[in-house]
């Protein structure tokens, strides 16, 4: 059981929907949530005064000056919401946790199988999940390639520098990706699933989601979906991921293949889609909560609503002078 103070947000760009789901989440409690983010012109920044500065997640003293934070403003939970906080903070777990403070992040040695996307290859062969046939640079042998492949870059997220190319072209592709990692293109619909494990790491929940349209990797629409056509590999992700030690939010991505479905991507964070998994049922702030508080959460592991929608538009935001 934690003391629960103060709850801190962090890189949390224009995550505004998930500000007001843990606001409301935080009230009963009597909690602030304080975020922040290195971009002063962050959209969330101008929809709460509980707003805090960090350095660059990659600066030297991005830990030091966290555990200030964590002090001065009495954070009992800090949630991350990008990549690459996630090994920095499984890392600095134990610091943050004697000032008070839980990283609400999975086990480092998930944190880091989910981070490097060959890692995730060899995670996924070890425990006979399916996932993209996939080469790194020094494993290359282009006789042994398929004609069409996807290339991103090993260590990437966002679908930044993330595309399809033909084996023909795939030199020239290879120098436009910081450390490459080449897979195999895979046909088929591509789902997200939105994952919630308890604090021992117990499979607590779960929704399927498509998305049906993306900005910077980013669902703005999406519905969704009846999980029955592949509960069995679900189960067995929640259970492979369990048995890693996630904890919180996970969201991973897959293709339904022919061959069946075939996992892509990790990330143990929420995700950016995560407001429809909320709006069908996955009150993942508020769980968050009451693990906090000592009370147990029950599985509900297939309860949320099939066929929901979600749509997004853009809200503009005015200030004279950016925070910094």
């Amino acid at each position: 059981m934690w003391a629960i103070l103060n709850i801190l947000l962090t890189s949390s760009g224009r995550r505004n929907s998930l500000l007001e789901l843990f606001e409301q989440a935080a009230l009963p409690y009597k909690a602030k949530v304080f975020i922040s983010d290195i971009d002063g012109l962050a959209p969330t920044l101008y929809d709460t005064e509980h707003v805090v500065q960090l350095p660059h997640v990659k600066d030297p003293s991005y830990l030091a000056s966290l555990l200030k934070v964590v002090q001065e403003k009495e954070i009992s939970l800090i949630v991350p919401t990008i990549d690459p906080e996630l090994c920095i903070l499984a890392k600095g777990r134990k610091q943050l946790a004697s000032a008070g403070a839980f990283a609400l992040v999975s086990s480092e040695r998930f944190c880091m199988n989910s981070a490097d996307k060959w890692l995730t290859h060899q995670m996924c062969k070890a425990n006979d999940l399916a996932s993209p046939a996939s080469w790194i640079s020094e494993h290359l042998r282009c006789e042994e390639l398929p004609e069409q492949l996807f290339i991103k870059p090993r260590f990437g997220s966002a679908s930044i520098d993330s595309f399809a190319v033909h084996c023909y072209d795939l030199g020239q592709a290879l120098l436009k990706v910081e450390n490459p990692i080449v897979q195999e293109q895979l046909i088929g619909d591509e789902i997200t699933i939105d994952a919630f494990f308890d604090f021992d790491s117990q499979p607590i929940h779960y929704v399927p989601r498509k998305r049906l349209r993306t900005l910077a990797g980013e669902s703005i629409q999406g519905v969704t979906l009846d999980d029955a056509p592949f509960n069995a590999w679900l189960l067995k992700c929640m259970n492979v991921f369990s048995e890693h030690g996630a904890v919180g939010p996970v969201t991973f991505q897959a293709f339904l293949t022919e061959r069946g479905p075939v996992l892509t991507d990790i990330n143990p964070r929420f995700g950016g889609g995560y407001p429809l998994a909320y709006a069908a049922g996955g009150h993942y702030p508020d769980w968050l909560m009451m693990l906090l508080h000592g009370k147990h959460v029950r599985s509900h592991l297939g309860h949320y609503k099939r066929g929901l929608h979600m749509v997004r538009t853009f809200r503009e935001i005015f200030t004279q002078e950016p925070l910094w």
